[in-house]
């Protein structure tokens, strides 16, 4: 097997496409969203026309902003868990060494 930076290298390993989130409080949530979502748009279409089509392109936009926010998130996790096994590293020898 290779090693974790060989496959990410390699595209074998995909962090934002193998991303679950297994809580059910989340998966509810996200249910429940898109139940409201689905609702509100049949409402606007009732209202007027072009009212659905603008809000669609609206939350186009806001949700074009998650994979960013993913990314932005887990690049900053990532840094801090490196930094964190630095500080660990760091203080196990400063331990050795006296």
């Amino acid at each position: 097997m290779n090693s974790v930076l060989q496959q990410l290298y390699n595209g074998e390993l995909c962090p934002a496409e193998q991303y679950q989130p297994l809580q059910t409080e989340y998966q509810n949530m996200r249910l429940e969203h898109s139940r409201h979502y689905t609702d509100f748009i049949n409402v606007l279409r009732q209202l007027e026309p072009p009212l659905d089509k603008r809000f669609i392109e609206i939350m186009d936009e806001q949700l074009d902003t998650i994979p960013l926010d993913f990314s932005s998130m887990f690049i900053d996790g990532f840094c801090l868990g490196a930094q964190m096994m630095i500080e660990i590293l760091g203080s196990r020898q400063n331990k050795e060494l006296k």
